[in-house]
């Protein structure tokens, strides 16, 4: 059993070229903006075919600072896939109860939702469907289904990753929705692993709903979060993740926190009143903060209304 990625008729007037927001014209394996000319084809992947919404850059094109944000976002693609590769139920279990209250008792999503870096749309474990009526992930990874099959721990513990998932491969600085499509945005660990967070809100701000919400999970560092062992943990997770040697070789010329934030997998870390400020600046009005329980109480949740 595998989960299977899909894009449902419903949707389909809810797109728009992610690079210029133009109208867009479907074919049977692509989508072409009909003002860019910019083309979103249909991608074969092992978890189904997928469409992908991403902005191919030429490399000696691709600016500097998402030079480095590609570089950071590659530690990161190897540490989740190292995660991933255990498929531990009891991971899995102890996930869902760690979360479970968020989405259960302390906040209600509800309405057409949109998942920005939803990857296999495991929130779904925690929406009514008919509460929900349109749900969509958007993900840059296009290998987000590849390993499912192989992953029976994870079916079992996410049964609804075994119903088809409404997913596009997209930046959440470039999402391919117009204005106004959706009642909630969710990010749960997302906003500090993207190459510019205020341009991602301000994506999120558009395409909600006038009224609509936004919800961020996200890990605080000045919030009961043990940093003096961060730099430990992350040579320890670079080491499992491409070798000693490797990590020997990134050490050699690089001193203190330099060289801690080459190991580091975020691109972003914001402190609690940066995060704040930062969802007030891209305009929003922050309505509730719900820390998680322990052990993760470094992890803050809130959910804020488009103004």
């Amino acid at each position: 059993m595998r989960t299977i990625a899909k894009l449902d008729t419903a949707l389909i007037p809810l797109l728009c070229c992610p690079l210029c927001k133009g109208v867009l014209r479907a074919t049977p394996d692509q989508f072409a903006c009909k003002a860019c000319a910019s083309t979103y084809p249909l991608t074969d992947t092992r978890g189904g075919a997928i469409y992908d919404f991403r902005i191919h850059r030429p490399r000696y094109a691709t600016p500097l600072s998402l030079q480095r944000w590609s570089r950071v976002q590659s530690i990161y693609e190897k540490v989740d896939h190292a995660v991933g590769e255990r498929d531990n139920l009891q991971g899995y279990l102890d996930e869902i109860d760690a979360v479970k209250e968020i989405y259960t008792t302390e906040f209600h999503i509800s309405g057409n939702v949109l998942d920005v870096g939803g990857s296999q749309g495991t929130l779904r474990h925690y929406l009514s469907d008919h509460e929900v009526p349109i749900y969509i992930s958007v993900d840059p990874f296009l290998s987000a289904f590849d390993q499912n099959s192989q992953k029976p721990n994870l079916l079992h513990a996410y049964s609804c990753l075994s119903t088809p998932l409404n997913f596009l491969s997209a930046h959440a600085e470039s999402l391919p929705f117009v204005a106004c499509s959706f009642d909630w945005v969710h990010m749960r660990s997302v906003l500090d692993h993207l190459a510019d967070p205020y341009l991602a809100l301000k994506e999120a701000y558009r395409v909600l709903k006038p009224d609509g919400r936004l919800m961020i999970g996200i890990a605080v560092p000045d919030r009961a979060f043990a940093m003096r062992d961060g730099g430990l943990q992350r040579v320890l997770r670079r080491i499992r993740t491409t070798g000693v040697l490797e990590t020997l070789k990134a050490v050699a010329g690089k001193l203190g926190g330099r060289f801690l934030r080459e190991l580091d997998d975020h691109a972003f870390r914001l402190k609690h009143e940066q995060l704040r400020d930062l969802l007030v600046k891209a305009g929003f009005r922050i309505e509730k903060e719900h820390w998680q329980k322990p052990p993760f109480t470094y992890c803050i949740y809130l959910s804020a209304r488009k103004i």
